[in-house]
């Protein structure tokens, strides 16, 4: 999923809080990830005064939570594999984006054999929006399984980490979602690949370096009251 849809999403959550003062919540994190599942839920249902409520209490929360400085575009970049099953990278990119104050990161790379296949694999770290991918993919706090002669789509694990995994067979295309150390969302789209060789490039994925990033940016903690 595009980190726009991600940014755009945590906005709206803020806005939602209108100039009333945000409470000062004792977690801030816990208090994302509720109202985050509060919102997929009332969405679920239909329930727009249910979702306008659950955006403010995200909004809430967010607005008191710690500032965090995505990890540099460039570092996430670097990290990127110089191939992927085979298929060698052609070109990289990154960039950084601020949206209401808060800023975020991404790298991309695409890889290809010259023969058709193709893949593309970003990276985005959501800095002081961690916590938000549940409300962008609503997938997170929910099981899907389903398969049938045109493909399949499922929500399962890849290195320990949920994900969300589909694959179609007519355009021979599949996607894959991960949400790693709840900061960075790796998204990887493949095109041009058998059902085989996508989850081939799906099992070769090293999540565990940008697992590694998880600490970079984070304020540094209070010092400790001398006794």
């Amino acid at each position: 999923m595009n980190s726009t849809f991600v940014l755009a999403a945590a906005a709206l959550a803020l806005a939602a809080c209108g100039k009333e003062e945000a409470a000062k919540p004792v977690d801030p994190a816990t208090k994302v990830e509720r109202a985050a599942r509060q919102m997929g839920e009332a969405a679920r249902q239909g329930d727009a005064q249910q979702v306008g409520e659950a955006m403010k209490r995200m909004g809430e929360a967010l607005t008191s939570s710690v500032k965090v400085e995505p990890v540099d575009f460039r570092t996430i970049k670097e990290l990127l594999p110089e191939s992927i099953a085979g298929l060698k990278r052609t070109g990289s990119e990154g960039s950084r984006t601020n949206v209401l104050g808060i800023a975020s990161s991404r790298a991309e790379a695409t890889y290809e054999d010259g023969k058709g296949a193709r893949v593309v694999l970003e990276v985005t770290d959501v800095g002081t929006f961690s916590g938000v991918t549940a409300m962008a993919f609503a997938w997170v706090n929910v099981e899907i399984d389903k398969e049938g002669d045109s493909g399949y789509e499922r929500t399962t694990t890849v290195s320990g980490r949920k994900a969300y995994e589909r694959y179609h067979r007519a355009t021979r295309t599949g996607e894959l979602d991960v949400v790693v150390a709840g900061r960075f969302i790796v998204g990887l789209k493949a095109t041009g690949v058998d059902m085989k060789a996508f989850r081939e490039i799906v099992a070769k994925l090293d999540l565990a370096k940008f697992e590694a990033l998880k600490s970079q940016g984070l304020p540094p903690a209070a010092p400790t009251a001398a006794k």
